[in-house]
C-alpha cells in the first residue's frame, strides 16, 4: 500500500490562506506589493483578534462539500506564524486572540474525519537570510540586498526548526505543502532540501510532501505528489517518464487571502467541472478560501461550499475513488471511472441525444444521478451513420453540471 493511496482516492481538499494580511484585505502578497511604512504591517499583530473563529464549523462545511482533507497556512511569506512558534515572537499567541489556531484547526478537522495538512512558506520576507527578486525589497526598490552567509544559515535553521515543531507537536500530519518554488532559485538548493526531508519523514513516516523544494523535477529525488497551480492540465502529470500523483490548487475568487472587494467568485459549474477535470486526469483539486480577520468565511465562500455540498451529495460518487477512464468521452462531456462504472459529467446542456463512443454492447444501465431516471439506449433510428462501437442515448433531461452513471456489463 502506497502512502499516497488515500490522497488519490480523496480527490478534493480545502486550502486555507489566513494571516495578518486578512486585516488590510488586499491579498496575501500585500506586504510585498504595497508600500508599507517600516513596522506598520508587523504591528497588525496587535489587531489580529478573530473572536468568531470556529474551526469546527469550517470542518463541517468542508466535509459536507465532499472535501477529504485540509491544508492550512501555518506561515505565509510575510513570516507571521499561525502556530505557537518556539523560535519567533511574530506569532498568533502574541496577538490579542492569544490562542494557537493551528492546534485548534487540526483537532477540529480530525474530529470530522478529515486528513490534516500544513502549508509552510519557504520564503520569509522578514528575515535577512532570505533574499529573492520576488520579495518586498525588490518590489519597492528594484534591488535585492546582498545575502550574508551567516544570515542565510540562520534562516535555514529557522525554517528547519519551524517544520520540526509542526511535525512533533500537532499529532499525525498527513500532508506537508511547502511553498513556493522560485525560478530565481531554480539552480540551487537554497533551503537544504535533504536535511528537511530526512527530518520530516523520520518524524512523520506516513506523511506525503509536495514537490516545491525544487523548481526542476527531473534531476532531483522523487516527491510524493506534484502541484501545478490554477489550471487543469491536459493530461495525467508525468515526471521522469512516470505518471505521478498530482493536485492543482485554485482560489474561489481571484485572491488567496481575504479581499472583500473581490466578488469574482467562480460559479458552481466552474468549480464542479474543474474538480471533475482534475479527477479525469488522475488528479486532485485543492480549493482555497481566504477567511476574514474575524475568523469567519466570507459569505460568498460559504454559499459556494453549500452549493458544492448539494452537488456532491448527489454526484460525489463520480469523484471519490475515481480516476481517468479507459474510454473517450463524447462531445461536451468528461469521463471519470471507478471499476466497471463510468461517470459522464456534462459540461454543456445537451443539444439532444449523446453519442457514446467505444461502448456499444457493453452497457448494463445508464442513470441520471440527479433524478435517478434511466437513460434510454436508442437503437431504432439515427444510428445509420454511427460507427459500429458508438451508442446513441437519451439523456433523460440532463443539464450542464449533471452526471450520468454508466454501468458496464
Amino acid at each position: 500500500m502506497k502512502r499516497t493511496d488515500w490522497f488519490t482516492e480523496a480527490r478534493f481538499g480545502l486550502f486555507l490562506h489566513w494571516g495578518l494580511y486578512a486585516i488590510p484585505g488586499r491579498g496575501e502578497w500585500t506586504y510585498a506589493m504595497d508600500k508599507w511604512e517600516p513596522g506598520v504591517y508587523e504591528n497588525l499583530i496587535h489587531q489580529f483578534d478573530p473572536q468568531d473563529y470556529d474551526p469546527a464549523e469550517w470542518a463541517h462545511l468542508a466535509k459536507a462539500a465532499g472535501m477529504k482533507y485540509v491544508v492550512f497556512t501555518t506561515r505565509h511569506h510575510d513570516g507571521f506564524c499561525l502556530f505557537d512558534s518556539h523560535y519567533t515572537d511574530y506569532k498568533i499567541t502574541n496577538t490579542p486572540y492569544g490562542k494557537d489556531v493551528t492546534r485548534m484547526l487540526a483537532d477540529a478537522f480530525r474530529a470530522e474525519g478529515l486528513k490534516v495538512g500544513f502549508y509552510h512558506s519557504l520564503p520569509d520576507w522578514t528575515h535577512p537570510g532570505y533574499r529573492d527578486p520576488e520579495s518586498p525589497e525588490f518590489y519597492q526598490t528594484g534591488q535585492v540586498p546582498p545575502l550574508d552567509p551567516a544570515d542565510h544559515k540562520a534562516y535555514q535553521d529557522l525554517l528547519y526548526h519551524h517544520i520540526e515543531q509542526l511535525m512533533t507537536e500537532y499529532g499525525k500530519i498527513d500532508i506537508l505543502f511547502l511553498d513556493y518554488t522560485s525560478q530565481h532559485k531554480a539552480n540551487e538548493d537554497y533551503f537544504d532540501r535533504e536535511r528537511i526531508l530526512e527530518m520530516v519523514y523520520r518524524l512523520q513516516p506516513d506523511i506525503i510532501v509536495n514537490d516545491r523544494l525544487s523548481y526542476f523535477k527531473d534531476n532531483v529525488r522523487d516527491f510524493d505528489y506534484y502541484t501545478p497551480e490554477i489550471c487543469i492540465p491536459n493530461q495525467q502529470q508525468q515526471v521522469k517518464g512516470k505518471e505521478v500523483p498530482w493536485e492543482t490548487c485554485t482560489t474561489m475568487n481571484n485572491h488567496w487571502g481575504y479581499c472583500p472587494t473581490d466578488e469574482a467568485y467562480k460559479t458552481l459549474h466552474t468549480l464542479t467541472s474543474g474538480l471533475i477535470g482534475c479527477v479525469s486526469k488522475n488528479g486532485n483539486l485543492l480549493l482555497n478560501v481566504g477567511p476574514e480577520p474575524s475568523g469567519k468565511f466570507p459569505p460568498m465562500a460559504v454559499s459556494r461550499l453549500k452549493d458544492l455540498a448539494d452537488w456532491y451529495r448527489i454526484n460525489g460518487e463520480a469523484v471519490f475513488g475515481c480516476g481517468r477512464s479507459d474510454y473517450t468521452a463524447p462531445y461536451g462531456c468528461i469521463y471519470t471511472q471507478k471499476g466497471q462504472t463510468i461517470y459522464c459529467y456534462l459540461l454543456v446542456d445537451p443539444m439532444g441525444d449523446l453519442i457514446l463512443p467505444q461502448i456499444k454492447g457493453k452497457i448494463q444501465k445508464i442513470t441520471l444521478l440527479r433524478t435517478g431516471a434511466d437513460c434510454a439506449l436508442v437503437d431504432h433510428w439515427g444510428f445509420e451513420l454511427l460507427r459500429p462501437d458508438e451508442q446513441r442515448i437519451r439523456t433523460a433531461g440532463a443539464l450542464a453540471g449533471d452526471v450520468l452513471k454508466i454501468e458496464l456489463k
